[in-house]
């Protein structure tokens, strides 16, 4: 039997700029193209006191999906999460529609 444990992000918790790279398989280097191009925003003045939300979580792992798995580039990766969060929203609005 094999044993699993996780940490569960929600909300109010964060993680730091290696956890987030431990989280998502990336190298540091990747995160950082990431932030850069504004795809993930770490909350902090530098590498060492960022602090990244369930949000930035997120997108840092379905970016770093993009880039490995489909060879987008970092703008399309931008756009891309850009779009499948605003088609989110999108869905939301009509469900609560539906409900009234």
């Amino acid at each position: 039997m094999k044993i699993i444990s996780g940490t569960i992000i929600d909300q109010e918790s964060t993680l730091t700029f290696e956890e987030v790279c431990r989280a998502i398989h990336a190298e540091d280097q990747l995160i950082i193209q990431f932030i850069e191009y504004h795809i993930i925003q770490p909350k902090g003045a530098s590498k060492t006191d960022w602090q990244f939300d369930d949000v930035a979580l997120k997108r840092a792992r379905l970016a770093r999906n993009f880039y490995y798995d489909l060879e987008v580039n970092f703008e399309g990766i931008g756009l891309l999460i850009d779009m499948i969060e605003r088609i989110g929203a999108l869905e939301n609005e009509i469900e609560k529609f539906r409900q009234r």
